[in-house]
């Protein structure tokens, strides 16, 4: 996957899949780029690595500024301590300010002897062209369906179970969690479904962020039909509720909130028909429209305010 360390560029860009731990990804992906030592790899997979600076935005922020940029270029005129370069984890590059972008394009354009870089985004365009262009570039595959499916039917799941849940265990330790302690998956959801419906705004948000896999997928479902109500404790708890959470947790919100509605469209959920009830396909371009905004950084309690009132309007339906 990655170069040797004997063959390493100024910089490699990853590019990983949506919704993919991309600190933990990024940790794995820089072992072979410090050495082929696997001391090295171990050490770099736990971020306990003296010559891997992990550069993320700081807390209370979104987005990483000039001045980080220019602390790791300092660092970058030390020596490695124990491997054979120093590596720059960047696992969120789109965060990058512009001005830190343009200060990291400079060290790819004269690179500093004995470090390199490792930059983890989705997509090319999410940089500046300059810096995918004095880059290697490899792309992550994710995990195949197929093999999360054959993993849960060994655990004991019914055939379209399995393929339902493989969908919607896309955290990490959700798929271990369901592989290892087989739920009985219809009780999971009449419970969840119960939980959801009971929950106050906040509570409902909350299952979204952060409950299990099936709370999640059946609170998301509650949520988009409050939506389409248009209730006033979701339009106003919820979205601040939302607005609240710093932006890598909306954009895995909104990812998973768009498949929950883009599945029941397209395939049902176990067993149950499809449906093409027409506002559910205008709330899947709105969750579009919403990401696509809140990555060109408007503003963010106004435009989860405009998803909610965009599911308003046409008749129920599942």
């Amino acid at each position: 996957m990655a170069a040797t360390a004997t063959a390493t560029p100024a910089a490699t860009l990853f590019l990983v899949p949506p919704r993919a731990d991309r600190l933990s990804l990024g940790r794995r992906l820089v072992g072979p780029l410090l050495s082929d030592r696997p001391q090295d790899h171990a050490l770099a997979l736990r971020g306990a690595h003296p010559d891997v600076l992990e550069l993320v935005a700081p807390g209370g922020k979104e987005r990483i500024g000039i001045d980080q940029v220019r602390e790791v270029i300092r660092l970058a005129q030390f020596s490695a301590v124990q491997a054979d370069r120093k590596v720059c984890l960047v696992p969120r590059a789109e965060d990058l300010t512009p001005e830190a972008a343009n200060a990291l394009l400079k060290i790819l354009e004269e690179p500093t002897r004995g470090m390199a870089f490792a930059l983890l985004a989705e997509h090319t365009g999410d940089l500046l062209p300059t810096i995918v262009s004095r880059s290697r570039v490899q792309r992550i595959s994710p995990v195949p369906t197929s093999a999360h499916v054959e993993r849960l039917a060994r655990a004991g799941y019914a055939a379209h179970e399995a393929a339902w849940l493989a969908r919607i265990a896309v955290r990490p330790g959700d798929l271990d969690a369901l592989a290892a302690v087989r739920v009985d998956v219809q009780v999971a959801r009449n419970q969840a479904q119960q939980k959801a419906g009971d929950a106050t705004a906040a509570d409902l948000v909350a299952l979204c962020l952060d409950g299990g896999p099936i709370e999640r997928r059946e609170a998301l479902w509650v949520l988009a039909q409050r939506a389409h109500d248009l209730d006033p404790e979701t339009l106003a708890v919820g979205v601040a509720a939302l607005a609240a959470q710093e932006r890598p947790t909306l954009f895995v919100f909104l990812a998973e909130w768009l498949a929950a509605c883009a599945d029941t469209l397209r395939d049902g959920v176990l067993g149950e028909p499809a449906t093409t009830t027409p506002w559910l396909e205008r709330a899947c371009v709105a969750i579009e429209d919403a990401n696509r905004a809140l990555w060109a950084y408007a503003p963010t309690e106004a435009v989860l305010t405009a998803l909610v009132f965009a599911f308003g309007g046409l008749p129920h339906g599942r």
